[in-house]
């Protein structure tokens, strides 16, 4: 039992990590210059239905590691509440390690417009006055606000995915039955 909980938690990590760059990938997209083009002579609402597309993928796409989470879970468990928890844990470690690749990109690599923060620098006399705002403000201020939609949403998403499952089961029995 243990040993899935660790899972949980790895998949999430890596899920948090991948995302940073599926995120890349979308930003180049919208950025491609002939794909712009392109749209420009497309009806109006193609235009609509490409920006609704993009934002579900955005978001849609944390749905794809929480739901067979907590599926899998409801299948071994049998519980609603451990199938929630599954999914907060997926979610939480999701955002801690998506924020803390930030932060690594940050203080290690340098991100556009934000070299100032690059930990080489700290020889500055201004460094640590000038990194605590912005570092405070991307990283931790944004992570407090996500890891609570993690929290709450992961309960909910993963409650509601195993009742489903555990209707759908239910279901299935019953007509086996007869």
């Amino acid at each position: 039992m243990r040993n899935r909980w660790l899972i949980y938690l790895v998949v999430g990590m890596g899920f948090g990590f991948a995302d940073w760059y599926f995120l890349d990938l979308l930003a180049l997209l919208s950025q491609n210059q002939s794909l712009n083009e392109n749209l420009l002579q497309t009806p109006e609402y193609i235009h609509i239905l490409i920006l609704t597309v993009l934002v579900i993928s955005n978001y849609g796409i944390w749905l794809i590691p929480v739901i067979p989470t907590a599926i899998y879970e409801m299948k071994r468990s049998h519980s609603l509440l451990r199938a929630a928890i599954s999914a907060v844990i997926v979610w939480s470690a999701a955002m801690l390690s998506y924020y803390a690749y930030y932060a690594f990109l940050l203080l290690y690599v340098g991100l556009p417009n934000l070299n100032f923060m690059l930990f080489s620098n700290r020889q500055s006399t201004t460094y640590w006055a000038d990194l605590w705002p912005p570092f405070r403000r991307v990283i931790l201020v944004q992570f407090v606000e996500w890891i609570g939609i993690a929290v709450i949403g992961g309960m909910i998403v993963g409650t509601l995915s195993a009742y489903v499952y555990q209707q759908i089961s239910k279901k299935r029995k019953q007509r086996g039955a007869f």
